[in-house]
């Protein structure tokens, strides 16, 4: 947002992000500032700043995640944003709000630091420090910092180009319909995979080795995949200022979405896994010449699902025929 554009006026989270924006100058030391997956300081190497705040019952539920799933997950979604640009992870912080009303007790907190370490091990980071304090509800605050590897430009949401082409990580759908499982049981019926998909929206697995590669590469843009598909990739056309075409039918569905999308009242798969969200893939734009490549050169396959064009805004696709989604994922509201 251009400091001298209005300033909006919505609730919206996106809208409340661009008032901040407008409002607040990025000043020396600082090459990115708020807009992005992540913030960049002016470093040798460059370093790489993020940071999530995940909420009881808005980011988890504790009636249906384990303390063990909650701490996966804190680090999981900041390891992501990291990723989304390319960096390497090295520490995080975490400001820990517990609930005083509440039976959580030592052991809860010995499994929730538990499942924060098992993913920092995975990835060579460590717990470095943080807070605690008494807080309503319980309140995980992580901050989490990477560097770029020497000779690599951060990956941002704000350098796609017309004619490249527009590629996702994994499979998408997983999260969103073990969302559906964890809140209706009774829709796990019949579904072969329904352990996955629960377990893929407790426990997202960050790409960040895909980021780096993606990042070394070529790739023009880059940016995670926590909010669905559709609204993420229409922020990145935004940032952009370019269009993009997703085509519904050729996005890679997690195994099982369609069987839950069925048993849930027939919704469209397709549109489920591109709005659901809190899958934590990657939306990346790519050179065409490139695709390949970099399809080969990471550690889980990328798809392409669409189309960067000179115009904007997002357009949604099912065999050529334009579709209207009911919602393009998950955003806060605030009215």
């Amino acid at each position: 947002l251009e400091r001298n554009e209005p300033v909006p006026d919505s609730r919206s989270e996106r809208a409340i992000l661009q008032r901040i924006a407008r409002l607040i100058a990025v000043r020396e030391g600082v090459t990115l500032g708020i807009g992005d997956d992540a913030a960049v300081i002016a470093s040798e190497p460059l370093s790489v700043v993020t940071q999530d705040l995940l909420v009881d019952g808005v980011h988890f539920r504790r009636r249906t995640s384990s303390f063990a799933d909650i701490g996966h997950k804190s680090v999981a979604v900041n390891l992501s944003d990291l990723a989304a640009m390319g960096a390497v992870p090295v520490a995080v912080f975490i400001g820990l709000g517990l609930p005083v009303d509440d039976a959580l007790g030592a052991d809860d907190i010995d499994t929730l630091y538990a499942g924060m370490e098992s993913l920092a091990a995975i990835h060579g980071v460590t717990i470095a420090g943080g807070d605690i304090t008494r807080a309503p509800a319980l309140i995980l605050a992580v901050t989490a910092m990477g560097y770029m590897p020497p000779g690599i430009t951060p990956c941002r949401r704000s350098t796609a180009r017309p004619g490249d082409v527009v590629c996702v990580t994994g499979t998408l759908g997983g999260a969103a319909a073990g969302l559906l499982l964890l809140d209706q049981p009774d829709l796990a019926t019949g579904v072969a995979e329904a352990d996955a998909l629960r377990d893929a929206s407790r426990r997202p697995t960050p790409r960040v080795q895909a980021g780096q590669r993606l990042a070394a590469g070529g790739a023009t843009a880059m940016m995670d995949c926590s909010d669905g598909l559709a609204l993420d990739a229409s922020r990145l056309a935004d940032a952009s200022r370019v269009g993009i075409e997703i085509d519904l039918e050729v996005v890679p569905l997690a195994p099982g979405v369609n069987a839950v999308a069925e048993a849930a009242g027939g919704r469209a798969a397709d549109l489920l896994a591109a709005g659901g969200g809190d899958d934590y893939e990657l939306i990346v734009t790519v050179p065409a010449a490139l695709v390949d490549d970099l399809a080969k050169a990471i550690d889980v396959p990328m798809t392409p699902v669409g189309r960067v064009i000179t115009g904007s805004g997002l357009t949604l696709l099912r065999n050529g025929v334009t579709v209207d989604a009911p919602t393009l994922g998950w955003e806060h509201r605030f009215d």
